[in-house]
């Protein structure tokens, strides 16, 4: 405030105000997590969004045990290791009113012959049962049975069958706790090696007959004005209408009214095959992207979460100009055989799809990318890098928070050569200086490079037509990441003169 005007005796007056002298500093944009499943089918819940606790059993017993919300939530929110320090939403869906259920057989035959214990895998979720001497067939379903429907996280429950007709062999039945196409996805794994069992026999048919996923468009408008950096699929990524429904929406989140830009990930166990047949066609489509790990019998779901916490969105709420290098640890990674070379991996990469690598017994992420891949960009299309849309999300973050800062609203704007002492008028150079320093402070991060470069290009000016409106060109040169690395070594030897 300073000495008042209706002073007149002799003062000195020093006042201390606090002023903010570094408009434009970048600051990194808080991530968001958006989950888009379905509850247990006997659950009852209802549509409204529910913003996570950190506590799997809390979405276990509001959505069900073993429900995709639960089994992604257990990944998200684990009782030891890396758990989300950023908020996820949960973005219910409802189940299809004709949908139903997946369905698979267990069977065993034959007698054992030994004291023992076997292990059988329901996706990625072990159920360990104990086997007598002379236990029968029946016996030892029995056993399996409740193995399987004591593990709270199980994605099916289990059911003896017993056929009529005299020569009929009864069988277990599983069933998915949730109906819907995206069961299907459950994998039965009767390894061999975990069942050798002396005079018993296991045989299996996969999950199958489960139909009419949930709609997603409901879900999605609940998002409105929040700005949800990521959103996760629980369902079957291959079905291209709901790509498609994706992809719009997030390209509308980019645009220049929402300017809440998001990605979409999705989790992958297909082949190369498999997954390029899809990305491959959609060459225009930066919002949807893959999280992979070839032949995994985890669920999809399952891969995509523990991607998305041990590295992806810890890393980019953390250190947004840092790719993407984490392991999947606590998820089965496919045998050596199955995975894929350097050649398929680029080659994939060149089609629009992640893939991963596979350390010691662990799979870690290794090309983190949207489909994006349109053909008149050749070899280096810019929207490629998920860790480059995140990038960008930080640019346009920091200029939302200069260009919509509070005291630029409704202010006075004059151009620069005009004389002024109104406190609250804006001239174009009060806005080129806010963003000369977010130039300076985003290359700090590492977001970008060459602020000189951005600084030198910059247009702030009062628009030709409307004197109300301040037109801003921000060009920036984002940074690299190291992908690839060429050294050459050259060697000799020393001859004798």
């Amino acid at each position: 405030m300073g000495v008042p005007g209706s002073a007149v005796s002799r003062v000195t007056g020093v006042d201390v105000a606090y002023k903010n002298f570094n408009t434009g500093a970048a600051q990194s944009l808080p991530q968001r997590l958006a989950i888009f499943g379905q509850g247990n089918s006997d659950a009852v819940y209802d549509l409204t969004t529910y913003e996570c606790d950190g506590s799997a059993a809390s979405v276990a017993a509001r959505y069900g045990y073993g429900s995709p919300l639960h089994i992604a939530a257990l990944k998200l929110f684990p009782t030891a290791g890396v758990s989300a320090t950023f908020p996820v939403t949960i973005y219910p869906l409802k189940e299809a009113a004709s949908a139903t259920a997946a369905t698979g057989i267990i069977t065993v035959t034959g007698k054992a012959t030994e004291n023992t214990s076997g292990k059988i895998y329901i996706a990625d979720t072990l159920a360990e049962f104990a086997v007598s001497k002379d236990d029968t067939a029946v016996t030892v379903m029995g056993a399996i049975k409740d193995a399987i429907n004591g593990v709270l996280e199980m994605p099916v429950v289990a059911a003896i069958i017993t056929p009529e007709g005299e020569d009929a062999t009864p069988y277990i039945q599983l069933t998915s706790k949730w109906k819907g196409a995206s069961a299907n996805l459950i994998t039965i794994d009767l390894d061999a090696k975990n069942l050798n069992i002396g005079g018993l026999t296991f045989s299996k048919t996969d999950m199958a007959g489960g139909a009419l996923d949930p709609k997603i468009d409901d879900a999605l408008a609940r998002i409105g004005d929040v700005w949800e950096t990521f959103l996760m699929d629980t369902l079957d990524w291959k079905n291209t209408d709901r790509l498609d429904t994706y992809q719009s929406f997030g390209d509308d989140r980019w645009g220049w009214l929402n300017k809440k830009g998001c990605v979409v990930a999705h989790g992958c166990t297909e082949d190369y095959a498999t997954r390029t047949a899809i990305t491959d066609q959609r060459k225009n489509d930066k919002i949807n992207f893959l999280i992979t790990s070839v032949k995994s019998r985890a669920l999809p779901f399952a891969i995509c979460a523990k991607g998305l916490v041990s590295d992806i969105m810890t890393t980019a709420d953390s250190n947004p100009a840092q790719g993407y290098k984490g392991q999947l640890t606590g998820i089965h990674a496919a045998s050596a055989a199955e995975q894929e070379n350097y050649t398929v991996r680029n080659a994939s990469v060149m089609k629009g799809a992640s893939t991963n690598i596979k350390t010691g017994s662990v799979a870690e992420l290794n090309d983190i990318i949207t489909f994006y891949h349109p053909e008149s960009y050749g070899k280096f299309p810019p929207y490629r890098k998920v860790v480059n849309m995140v990038k960008l999300q930080n640019v346009v973050y920091n200029v939302r928070l200069v260009m919509e800062a509070e005291e630029f609203k409704e202010a006075p704007l004059v151009e620069d050569s005009t004389v002024t002492d109104n406190p609250t008028a804006v001239q174009p150079k009060t806005v080129k200086a806010a963003l000369y320093t977010l130039a300076d402070s985003l290359a700090k991060k590492a977001i970008i490079q060459q602020p000189d470069f951005t600084k030198k290009n910059m247009t702030v000016a009062i628009d030709g037509e409307n004197p109300d409106r301040i037109n801003v060109k921000f060009p920036v040169k984002l940074s690299g990441n190291v992908t690839v690395s060429s050294s050459e070594i050259f060697f000799g030897f020393y001859l004798g003169e």
